[in-house]
């Protein structure tokens, strides 16, 4: 695909890149990550253990987002929104899905539209890479929802991506229904998948994943959940669905 270094890497929460794209990321080495939720207040802890402030947790995940961005090279920027599990709201509970997109509608348009990062002396369009919503997530999914809702003015700007979010896309389960509920939203758009097969870097997604330190209880020491649920069993990889052409060549299965 050719080269952009206005790239945007949107990402619901901490983590969501790294976990999905870390690899593609760390290869393509320039662009802005962007965070729409970075007000957290969800750490993993051993029972018992007392939970931290939110505003300790909040800097803690930020730090660790900034630890990702240095090492793949990229600007770091958030919205300073609060997700639905900060909200007491259901995470998983579609009900949601209307109220957060609502919420996020300005905030994220007019960074998307307003802000200058393509290069007005390129006739080449920088990407916006997405998440597809696997898992049902209310903020992954909302945030899918305005992008395909304002596709139209959005692409006049970026060429976009829908990027299988991690580690969700592990269940084939999941999976399966996040790509048709991309596909729904899609409409007649032509979709292709893209694969970036990790091959000698999976070492590499595995370190970029242990920067999070403050969402596990134990470091993950195999890339199993990293990797997207596909029948037969694929090599590991990161997958990008898009109508834009991209390199390598598409995946034929689904």
């Amino acid at each position: 695909m050719n080269l952009t270094s206005n790239d945007i890497y949107l990402q619901p929460h901490s983590d969501d890149i790294c976990f999905s794209l870390g690899v593609f990321a760390y290869r393509r080495h320039s662009g802005t990550l962007l965070t729409v939720f970075p007000i957290s207040n969800y750490v993993e802890l051993r029972l018992g253990a007392t939970t931290p402030s939110k505003e300790w947790i909040t800097r803690t995940r930020m730090a660790e987002d900034a630890a990702f961005a240095k090492a793949c090279g990229l600007a770091n920027r958030v919205l300073e929104l609060e997700g639905a599990f900060e909200l007491a709201q259901k995470p998983f509970n579609f009900g949601w899905v209307g109220e957060n997109l609502q919420r996020i509608r300005s905030p994220l348009l007019d960074v998307l539209l307003k802000t200058p990062f393509a290069d007005k002396s390129s006739t080449v369009r920088p990407w916006l890479f997405c998440p597809v919503g696997i898992g049902g997530h209310v903020d992954h999914v909302a945030i899918r929802m305005l992008v395909n809702q304002n596709f139209d003015q959005l692409s006049q700007s970026y060429r976009i991506g829908f990027y299988e979010d991690l580690h969700y896309a592990s269940s084939a389960a999941a999976r399966s229904v996040g790509i048709n509920n991309l596909w729904q939203e899609a409409h007649c758009r032509n979709l292709r998948r893209y694969v970036f097969p990790l091959g000698e870097d999976v070492a590499k997604k595995l370190a970029l994943i242990q920067l999070y330190k403050s969402q596990f209880l134990s470091m993950p020491q195999s890339i199993e959940q990293y990797t997207p649920a596909v029948e037969p069993p694929n090599p590991p990889h990161e997958a990008i669905w898009s109508d834009e052409p991209m390199e390598p060549l598409p995946d034929v299965s689904t």
